[in-house]
């Protein structure tokens, strides 16, 4: 493949097109669309904001909260997080069969934010390459790429 005055750049150890996915929050990107952008030769962005998961038929896996206080109700909302955020990037990188780069990305304001990215990064390594994200001050994000080996791409809203 081949675009005219384009050509490929070095990341995450691999060659890929500097043709980034935008990652959609709210799983408007998820593993169908990542991992064939990522097929293509480019880098899929998978959303880990409430990402889905499945069961084993792969219906989609309702999140329902029904314990009774909301510290419980957080800790299975970041649960529901981290187990749709890893089936996602397992999902893309097997659509990708090898080729181009999976990132994830995350809003730094949704609830749970730090322990569900770190829970998704501690469980997929190897497959994510990077790290994107939007809505808030990721103040910690930088570090947290860090100690996991993969890089961290700021969305610059505006100038």
């Amino acid at each position: 493949m081949s675009f005219k005055g384009l050509k490929p750049i070095l990341y995450a150890g691999r060659e890929v097109w500097p043709l980034i996915e935008g990652g959609k929050g709210v799983s408007a990107t998820n593993h169908m669309s990542s991992g064939a952008w990522a097929a293509a030769g480019g880098i899929g962005t998978v959303s880990a904001v409430n990402a889905d998961s499945y069961d084993p038929t792969g219906k989609i896996i309702p999140q329902v909260y029904e314990q009774l206080t909301r510290r419980e109700r957080h800790e299975q909302l970041i649960a529901y997080g981290i187990a749709g955020g890893v089936e996602q990037v397992r999902r893309a990188h097997e659509v990708a069969g090898g080729k181009g780069a999976i990132n994830i990305n995350v809003l730094w304001e949704m609830g749970g934010a730090q322990p569900i990215l770190e829970g998704i990064l501690e469980q997929t390594k190897g497959m994510v390459a990077g790290v994107t994200c939007g809505a808030g001050v990721p103040y910690k994000l930088s570090e947290i790429a860090q100690r996991f080996g993969v890089h961290y791409l700021p969305i610059i809203s505006s100038a």
